[in-house]
């Protein structure tokens, strides 16, 4: 039987939806969920060799994977980012590659917003000192009026930058291009770092912004109070920025995303009370995961419901 293969858990809420359609186009439908963040490559050879129709999350693709999947027609991909997905070799095998673009946007810009009230404010600061007995005063400082800057103003940025309409903030971003905005003002890299005082990553990886976040590029950082992580792990040299915060050369840090997840970071740096470590998990919401499944369940449809199929089913029995 052809088979439909879902790797991302956060297809698991609408197992029924999914197995539905599968069976009702004659496909197996299986769930094969990778123990932390996504299967690699070498395990990856194994899950994906028989199917014709898989659904990944962050999951590594690479090119000997595309070549043991020979029955593979339609990589459909969970989120947006497809950096983990050899698309070149994908395409020469006639495979295509579908994503789900401009819905998660929102769900990670209010966890951003979470963050950096969380952080500038002293939250969880201040609830760990609670729960130590210590009534502690220490005073934060506020949103209102920063300078807020992103690198890479795509759909997150852009629902971040709504969202802090009523602070008062001041957006600047740096990118490929100037969009030339009326709510954002574009600067060149290393602008954006001496001016900000809030520093969202927000750009997909590329070989481009690969590690361009770093302890030489951050010299320039004269304004800057709160760095954020929530694109892709591999945006910043993680041990350079580590060491500046441990250094005191950064004032504080948020990641959600890591070079190598999960992380296994040493004690000193888990229990730094300027760094807090989340769980790749910014869009993780259940009013998200449903949006992005009923997106996915449509494409399938789609899929299932064109002329392909009724040819996949003549040569591949």
């Amino acid at each position: 039987m052809k088979k439909i293969i879902s790797t991302c858990e956060r297809t698991k809420s609408n197992k029924d939806a999914f197995k539905s359609i599968a069976e009702k186009f004659g496909f197996d439908y299986i769930e094969n969920f990778p123990a932390d963040q996504g299967f690699r490559a070498e395990e990856m050879k194994e899950v994906i060799k028989d199917s014709t129709i898989c659904i990944v999350g962050d999951d590594s693709i690479d090119s000997e994977v595309i070549n043991v999947a020979s029955k593979l027609k339609y990589i459909i991909k969970w989120g947006s980012g497809t950096d983990q997905i050899d698309l070149i070799a994908a395409k020469s095998k006639g495979i295509e590659v579908i994503n789900t673009p401009n819905i998660l946007g929102k769900y990670v810009a209010e966890f951003v917003i979470g963050l950096i009230i969380n952080s500038l404010r002293k939250i969880t600061f201040n609830n760990e000192k609670m729960k130590e007995k210590i009534w502690d005063k220490s005073l934060g400082t506020s949103l209102y009026k920063k300078v807020v800057g992103f690198y890479g103003y795509g759909d997150i940025a852009k629902s971040l930058t709504k969202l802090l309409e009523p602070f008062d903030c001041k957006i600047i971003y740096s990118d490929v291009k100037d969009f030339k905005l009326n709510n954002a003002k574009y600067r060149d890299l290393k602008t954006l770092i001496s001016e900000s005082e809030v520093l969202v990553l927000s750009a997909p990886l590329t070989e481009e912004t690969r590690g361009i976040i770093n302890a030489d590029s951050l010299k320039e950082a004269g304004a800057l109070d709160l760095l954020i992580n929530i694109s892709r792990g591999e945006l910043l040299i993680e041990n350079e920025i580590l060491e500046m915060v441990e250094n005191k050369k950064l004032n504080m840090l948020c990641l959600d995303v890591y070079e190598k997840e999960p992380p296994k970071f040493n004690d000193v740096i888990l229990n730094n009370e300027r760094i807090l470590f989340t769980s790749h998990n910014a869009s993780n919401t259940i009013d998200a995961n449903d949006e992005v499944n009923k997106v996915i369940l449509k494409k399938l449809d789609n899929i299932l419901e064109s002329k392909w199929i009724i040819y996949l089913e003549v040569h591949l029995e």
